[in-house]
């Protein structure tokens, strides 16, 4: 974690400020622990802050592989890529890019700094560290900390490490201050949040006036089998245009642009839960904005 970031932190109970006591190593918090006024005390381990409340996200989702180690990290990537067609591959390689072209726009036009939501294993982060300028700020994030370390060594391999700064906190409950940023960037993200409407009033609670969303989203057809399915996990609440509005709406901010990348029937994948096999779904490119009252 950057040093520098300490003063966009706040505690995810309580939201006041944090200060940081520990270990320092060049211009980077290494080990320690954050504490607020109030005395919640949260811990700095190996660069990565552990910004999570046991209570308040007690039944959130865990990783249960270990994606740090290099080699199963590897594995899962190249096993769940081995169910893609050529033609998904090409349209993701797209949609990265135009989202990081957006991120690096947005940040130039506002502080340099973009808060990465649902981060996982870095599909946005590591190609973003590459392509961004040197003085950007990258806040990666994600409710575990093993997929963030699995992030943090493909970081460090491609001496990409000094840009991103990760943390292990919850959508519904960050560990930012109010109004404190201008970019906020989702790869799937939102898609996998539970009560994602939580999320994005979490996210239009740090965002700042003027400022953007930029999400990527999977679509899915009103009545079909998949949607039926996330209606039953309440992960449907932004899985059709109307629905995305509709929670927007009620958490204070704004569809601005829709770009559609790419259509199609899904095919077989035991590695993803949605779409079903069959089905059709739409994969978007969402800009969203945090307007005056």
């Amino acid at each position: 974690m950057r040093e520098q970031i300490v003063q966009l932190l706040a505690c995810p109970v309580c939201r006041n400020s944090l200060v940081f006591e520990g270990k320092k190593m060049h211009g980077r918090l290494f080990s320690g622990f954050f504490k607020c006024d109030h005395g919640h005390m949260f811990q700095v381990n190996e660069e990565i802050g552990l910004l999570k409340d046991a209570k308040l996200s007690a039944d959130e989702f865990e990783w249960k592989v270990n994606v740090a180690d290099e080699k199963r990290y590897d594995e899962i990537r190249w096993q769940y890529d081995s169910y893609l067609r050529e033609d998904q591959k090409e349209a993701t390689e797209r949609m990265t890019q135009r989202l990081i072209d957006l991120v690096v726009t947005s940040c130039k036009q506002s502080d340099n700094v973009v808060l990465d939501v649902a981060t996982g294993m870095g599909r946005l982060v590591l190609p973003l560290a590459q392509k961004s300028p040197e003085k950007m700020v990258i806040f990666g994030t994600d409710i575990d900390e093993k997929p963030l370390r699995g992030a943090m060594n493909r970081a460090k391999k491609a001496e990409t490490w000094h840009k991103l700064s990760l943390i292990v906190t919850d959508a519904k409950h960050l560990s930012f201050k109010d109004s404190s940023l201008s970019t906020i960037s989702s790869f799937f993200g939102f898609d996998n949040v539970p009560e994602t409407a939580l999320a994005l009033r979490e996210s239009a609670r740090v965002l700042r006036t003027g400022g953007h969303l930029f999400l990527l989203s999977l679509w899915l057809k009103e009545g079909s089998k998949s949607m039926r399915i996330a209606e039953k996990h309440n992960i449907c609440q932004i899985a059709s245009e109307k629905r995305l509005k509709e929670t927007l709406s009620d958490a204070g901010l704004v569809l601005e642009e829709v770009q559609e990348i790419y259509s199609a029937v899904w095919p077989y994948n035991p590695m993803d839960l949605l779409p079903v096999k069959g089905d059709e779904y739409s994969h978007v490119i969402v800009r969203v904005g945090k307007q005056k009252d």
